[in-house]
């Protein structure tokens, strides 16, 4: 694998990975008589009984999704009722440690890095730490089974699909302070991820960040391949501040399934060809940018004149995400190319041939394997999507050279 240089951003935070108890979440939702009109709401999670609320709600329609709790006790009240573990969370972090699996190494902006960030990063990672002294809570992460199952005297809820939620309260990654080292890496970099803008809560301090990010790139000395990967917005007004200023830098612009649904403003069948094919122009025809990649559990897709750039990186990243899906922390490259081995289920085959038929070269489509995992890990499958497919990207001087705006 190269070690071509690769700066990923931004900030990390301390993941409370609960065991999920179906009982447990049940008594909760009887104890505070929660019932069907109540798993809807958008509003503010003020307390135990909105977020148990919201988990079930995304739970009955098998979504996941990322809120901010308005109290970060609420969070450690509700985390105190379950079992779980403590892992280092954030695109950048997981990114990095997929990459170095790969052989990759890679530098990370971390918003902050007390004794617990340190012991937590992979043994290869190196970092830059944001100049702020914010207080960072954990974050909940809920991993739900396909199956799962939550009944009360009100409710029935099964889950049709496996997926993870992700609750934050955490002031250190809302603010998002950068580096001043920041500029000098990315002048070096010939990859560079912009990512955890989604957590910022004021617009002012948003702008200032992404004029920074912006001068970062605009003042690499390399043809750095900058890749942008969306998320959802705790502020949902933020969103389209960051993808029109993004939009202009990136060479890939980056999201998943649930962000495609946020910025189309419609629901997409993602085993219709037609249907996610008019979805992908769309959107690249809105946002302007050169590759639009989405990742989803059926398949990853890069469109766009260069996106025949991209199929070895979505490979990859695929092969990534799948094998973290099914080993969890314990997947490597090995599983990986066991992954890339297993076959997709037959709507998905069909999906892929359909949807290259009719894109006429300005695409590239991976399909994702089907496996029957009893316990599979769901969180983080996006972020180290990423990582395998920035990493291929690194150890490709093509892709480097021809994929990006600024190539010399």
């Amino acid at each position: 694998m190269s070690t071509a240089d690769v700066v990923l951003g931004f900030g990390a935070a301390i993941d409370r990975e609960i065991d999920w108890d179906a009982v447990v979440l049940g008594e909760l939702a009887q104890h505070y008589g929660i019932g069907p009109a109540d798993l809807f709401s958008r509003t503010a999670i003020q307390t135990e009984r909105d977020l148990v609320a919201c988990i079930l709600g995304y739970l009955q329609g098998g979504s996941g999704g990322e809120r901010r709790v308005e109290e970060p006790e609420v969070i450690n009240q509700f985390c105190s009722r379950f079992s779980g573990t403590t892992s280092l969370g954030g695109t950048c972090v997981r990114a990095a440690s997929a990459m170095e699996r790969l052989g990759q190494p890679a530098l990370v902006n971390i918003t902050y890095a007390d004794e617990q960030v340190r012991g937590l990063l992979s043994e290869g990672c190196s970092y830059l730490v944001g100049e702020g002294n914010d207080p960072s809570y954990p974050h909940l992460i809920v991993q739900y089974p396909a199956g799962a199952r939550v009944r009360t005297d009100r409710l029935e809820l099964v889950a049709p699909r496996a997926n993870r939620l992700i609750f934050v309260n955490d002031p250190a990654n809302e603010r998002l302070a950068l580096s001043s080292e920041l500029k000098g890496a990315v002048a070096e970099a010939d990859v560079l991820l912009v990512s955890g803008l989604n957590a910022m809560r004021s617009l002012p301090q948003l702008r200032q960040r992404l004029a920074y990010i912006e001068e970062c790139v605009r003042g690499s000395q390399r043809g750095t391949l900058v890749f942008y990967e969306d998320a959802g917005f705790h502020e949902p007004a933020f969103a389209e501040v960051v993808r029109s200023q993004m939009a202009s830098l990136v060479d890939v612009y980056s999201l998943s399934d649930e962000e495609l649904t946020q910025v189309l403003g419609s629901p997409v069948d993602l085993l219709d060809a037609v249907q996610v094919l008019d979805a992908l122009r769309t959107i690249t025809a809105e946002l302007l940018v050169p590759v639009l990649v989405v990742h989803s559990r059926h398949w990853a897709v890069a469109f766009g004149e260069r996106a025949q750039d991209f199929a070895g990186p979505l490979a990859t990243g695929v092969g990534m995400a799948t094998a973290r899906y099914a080993y969890g922390d314990a997947m490597s490259a090995a599983t990986m190319r066991a992954m890339a081995a297993a076959p997709a289920d037959t709507q998905t085959s069909r999906f892929v041939l359909d949807i290259t038929a009719l894109a006429g070269g300005r695409l590239a489509c991976v399909p994702v394997p089907a496996l029957n995992v009893a316990s599979p890990t769901t969180v983080g499958l996006g972020d180290t999507f990423v990582g395998g497919f920035l990493a291929a990207c690194a150890a490709s001087p093509r892709t480097l050279t021809d994929a990006t705006r600024r190539a010399s």
